[in-house]
């Protein structure tokens, strides 16, 4: 009977009313009766097609838990709530040594994801969080820095993004045991927060990264990279991208990395 239904609905429209006419009324009953099975099987063109199941899969590890619509835990990213509960975050990889993640002004987390992904494929152990206010900064800093040993890290580095990049700034001048720092477009002073003040004090190896046409944020890189006073890299860059979105040139992402990672 499929045969046959599929048969009849290949046939021109003249074709099959000439059939019915030469074969009589037996032949149209049969017809009929074909085409309505071929219609329950068939799709909106007309034309058959298998049956199809609706399923939804779900990835090997997955918990279903989300944070921010961009982080997704399974077995290699962790969703934290730390700090009391008040601070949200995601942590990526399992490696010994780790990176703290600060994002800029109007943004979240999802900004430094695809970064911290690339970290985390570098054998990095990675915590990028969501500021719950843009004051004191670098408070939650600290304790997502806190976060991230409780976690399995030990030597961590920190880089932000804009009021990130001052926010780890100002955290690496007094935090302990900090291994590096970053700053991508970090102004000098961002509300309570004096990166310029706070610049001489940091003891580690500091890297800032704005773009040439970025004012006065490339202003600001120069003025706090002549004032510190440890090892230091300045690394200005054509166009005028900020913050996170300065990771677009694969030569910040290269050296961010490198620098992160200790290379």
């Amino acid at each position: 009977m499929h045969r046959l239904a599929s048969a009849i609905r290949q046939m021109p429209f003249l074709t099959l009313l000439r059939l019915t006419q030469l074969a009589g009324r037996t032949t149209v009953v049969i017809a009929l009766t074909a085409l309505a099975l071929a219609g329950c099987g068939g799709s909106s063109s007309g034309t058959a097609g298998p049956t199809q199941t609706s399923t939804t899969a779900t990835a090997p590890g997955a918990t279903g838990k989300t944070l921010d619509s961009c982080a997704h835990e399974d077995a290699t990213t962790k969703i934290v709530h730390f700090s009391g509960a008040e601070l949200d975050g995601v942590v990526i990889g399992d490696g010994a040594t780790g990176v703290v993640l600060a994002h800029q002004l109007h943004s979240n987390l999802c900004s430094w994801l695809p970064f911290a992904k690339r970290l985390a494929a570098a054998g990095m152990r990675v915590l990028a969080f969501d500021f719950p206010s843009t004051s004191n900064l670098d408070r939650y800093v600290v304790a997502a820095v806190a976060e991230l040993r409780r976690q399995g890290a030990h030597s961590i580095a920190l880089a932000g993004a804009s009021m990130g990049g001052t926010a780890v700034l100002v955290a690496a001048s007094h935090a302990s045991s900090i291994s590096r720092v970053a700053s991508l477009s970090g102004p000098r002073i961002f509300e309570d927060l004096d990166a310029g003040r706070a610049v001489p004090r940091v003891r580690v190896p500091t890297l800032f990264v704005a773009a040439r046409e970025d004012s006065p944020y490339v202003d600001d890189a120069r003025a706090m990279y002549r004032a510190a006073t440890t090892e230091k890299r300045l690394l200005v860059v054509p166009g005028s991208d900020h913050g996170t979105d300065l990771l677009d040139d694969e030569q910040v992402g290269n050296q961010l990395l490198a620098f992160l990672t200790g290379q």
